[in-house]
């Protein structure tokens, strides 16, 4: 999580450094679903729940910043996972409403940048 939220509070030369770090994490996750629908296989689980925020945040992160970090080219497996998590109907109908998600990160982006508060 640090390193993605760096690439979204900074921006231009910082943001630019801060996006190998996080592409690095994001390939790890990637590897550890290789042959699997969730970390744990068909089901979901413990660790799934764990990084579940990922699969609702990043976009609205994405969406905030203007970045894309996580396509279906460079991390088909992990764009799955998130496809699959969000189809989960426990996990579905417990997300906050992506528009308020959208609406706070813009705040709290804005929020850094304005005041260059500590990454």
């Amino acid at each position: 999580m640090p390193s993605i939220w760096h690439v979204f509070v900074t921006q231009g030369k910082e943001q630019d450094e801060a996006i190998p770090l996080a592409i690095e994490n994001l390939n790890l996750i990637e590897e550890q679903l290789k042959g699997k629908k969730f970390f744990s296989g068909e089901t979901i689980g413990l660790v799934d729940i764990a990084f579940g925020w990922m699969g609702n945040l990043i976009s609205v992160l994405e969406m905030v910043t203007g970045l894309k970090l996580i396509d279906a080219e460079k991390f088909p497996l992990l764009q799955a996972w998130m496809q699959n998590l969000s189809d989960v109907q426990v996990i579905k109908e417990n997300w906050p409403p992506h528009d308020k998600l959208v609406s706070k990160f813009q705040a709290i982006r804005e929020t850094y940048l304005a005041t260059g508060a500590p990454k």
